[in-house]
């Protein structure tokens, strides 16, 4: 008897289906615990942006804040996520993926606000 053999994922796919789990995490935020009092709450920009490696900022010739993108994953696939553009834009060799997303967690605001530190 010959064992079925699943289809592996091609790196475009892999790539949709990382860029979708971020987009996903970022339009409905999820119930987490607490680590000080053990409840269960939803996640805030403040825990979704521990996980951020860099910000690049986009500011108006005056330097004020106009929007930011958030790198998420460097080294394999690269994934930003763009609060101007409202989408999470992935690139892995030659693909490239953009999956829309809507900003649930406040990201643009958080970010407006770590600027103007």
């Amino acid at each position: 008897m010959t064992a079925l053999k699943k289809k592996s994922e091609t790196c475009e796919e892999q790539l949709r289906r990382m860029c979708k789990n971020i987009a996903d995490s970022i339009t409905s935020p999820e119930m987490i615990t607490d680590e000080e009092t053990g409840e269960k709450r939803e996640e805030t920009a403040h825990d979704w942006m521990e996980d951020v490696y860099d910000i690049r900022y986009i500011v108006d010739r005056e330097k004020r804040y106009f929007s930011a993108e958030l790198l998420v994953a460097g080294g394999g696939p690269t994934i930003w996520v763009s609060l101007n553009e409202m989408e999470v834009q992935g690139y892995w060799g030659g693909d490239r993926v953009n999956v829309p997303f809507s900003d649930n967690l406040g990201l643009d605001d958080y970010c407006e606000e770590l600027y103007g530190c």
